[in-house]
């Protein structure tokens, strides 16, 4: 694999920067509407079947785009995709911000969903060429832990300005904050020269797709997809939709809760991914043990929480917000299954396939859950309560369930 070894370390490791700040800007884009929702769904009069709809087709555009994605990193680059994907998330906040009906929002959040598809798998990719191999592990984690961060800033100070300011003023500010990470990363990446993460560059179409047939017909790509479907599927469901309507509405939160809940989930994923980054280099059977124990803490938090009566034990939410955390950085693990199994010259292509498992998974999760809401007539996020979301939850902790039972097959067949 073609690496940035002639260019500087400062060169180096502000591309990994680059990365990471362009990750926390879709990140942020990502969770802003579900931040945002119980005024959203004031403004635009909008449904739980419409809530559901904004993150079911979000997801929907990002998992279908991520084999594609991995197909253009190859053949254009990271440094031209990262730009891309930067760019189509802050002309969506845009739109978002600006949009006056739910069929413009609806819109939006298609586009949002294909910027968002274009930068992770960029980041990853850029990590792989500009640091050491020793350190791309750590690294692709902290790339992930620092996205997670644009949590925060979804849950509190854009929440904070919406309501002060106004939804036009509140959207605008993410946009120009998202168009300045572009323009940055546009500057450091610039100076790489050539891109070596291009690796197709020469290839026809033909190849390329050749390319992305045997990277599917790869044990590893699935055995990954797996692992990050089953640590990342509930994660993703929680942040981009229900998350802050199950906090106010279940768990009986105020602003100022769901502020810190989201505050904790990503500082306990800094503190794992940097821990894990480490940890399981070399270590495929830890790194198994690691991936099936998050999904079982976090099947028993769900449990707890869930069928506890209200009002929910702090020491509770605390074990979810936990179990939350580090399932993102778990999930991360799964490229480094990929990266082991996989030919480098299929590593792109591969991660598109590995990035769609926790996305698919949350797709299903935010559309269940939502069905399940409506069939039990909580058409509005007013009407919803602990007792509702006992049920709407059900398919979530059965889709883990079966997840981590197939993790555990394909990982004995691996061996």
């Amino acid at each position: 694999m073609a690496r940035l070894q002639e260019s500087p370390r400062w060169l180096r490791v502000a591309v990994w920067a680059v990365g990471s700040l362009a990750y926390f800007a879709a990140i942020m884009s990502r969770t802003s509407l579900s931040a945002t929702a119980s005024i959203a769904s004031e403004r635009f009069d909008l449904s739980s079947r419409d809530l559901a709809a904004f993150g079911i087709l979000q997801i929907l555009v990002y998992a279908l785009a991520q084999i594609p994605v991995g197909m253009l990193i190859d053949r254009l680059g990271g440094r031209a995709v990262l730009l891309s994907g930067v760019v189509i998330v802050a002309a969506s906040q845009l739109a978002v911000g600006f949009g006056g009906s739910f069929g413009v929002l609806l819109a939006a959040r298609a586009v949002a969903g294909l910027g968002d598809a274009l930068v992770f798998p960029s980041a990853v990719r850029l990590t792989a060429v500009a640091l050491p191999s020793r350190w791309v592990p750590a690294g692709t984690q902290l790339t992930g832990v620092i996205g997670t961060f644009g949590m925060i800033v979804s849950a509190t100070p854009l929440l904070a300005v919406v309501g002060a300011a106004g939804w036009p003023a509140g959207y605008a500010i993410t946009a120009a904050f998202t168009g300045v990470v572009a323009l940055i990363s546009f500057g450091v990446l610039l100076l790489m020269g050539a891109d070596p993460s291009r690796t197709a560059s020469g290839e026809g179409i033909g190849s390329v797709l050749r390319g992305t047939a045997e990277s599917m017909r790869q044990r590893g790509a699935w055995l990954a997809f797996t692992a990050h479907l089953m640590t990342g599927a509930s994660f993703t469901a929680f942040a981009v939709t229900w998350g802050p309507l199950f906090l106010e509405h279940g768990a009986g939160l105020g602003a100022a809760g769901i502020g810190l809940f989201f505050t904790v989930v990503p500082i306990v994923g800094m503190v794992a991914g940097i821990i894990l980054g480490r940890a399981v280099v070399g270590r495929p059977r830890l790194r198994a043990r690691i991936l099936q124990g998050t999904v079982i803490v976090q099947v028993v938090a769900w449990v707890l929480v869930l069928w506890w009566p209200v009002p929910t034990p702090g020491v509770l939410l605390a074990l979810l917000a936990f179990a939350l955390g580090i399932g993102g950085p778990v999930s991360v693990t799964a490229f480094d299954i990929a990266r082991e199994w996989v030919p480098g010259h299929l590593a792109a292509r591969a991660n598109g396939i590995v990035n769609t498992g926790g996305f698919s998974g949350g797709l299903v999760v935010i559309w269940l859950t939502g069905a399940m809401l409506t069939l039990q007539d909580a058409s509005q996020p007013g009407d919803y309560s602990i007792e509702l979301f006992r049920v709407a939850y059900l398919p979530m902790l059965g889709i883990l369930v079966l997840a981590l039972a197939a993790f555990v097959v394909l990982n004995r067949r691996a061996r």
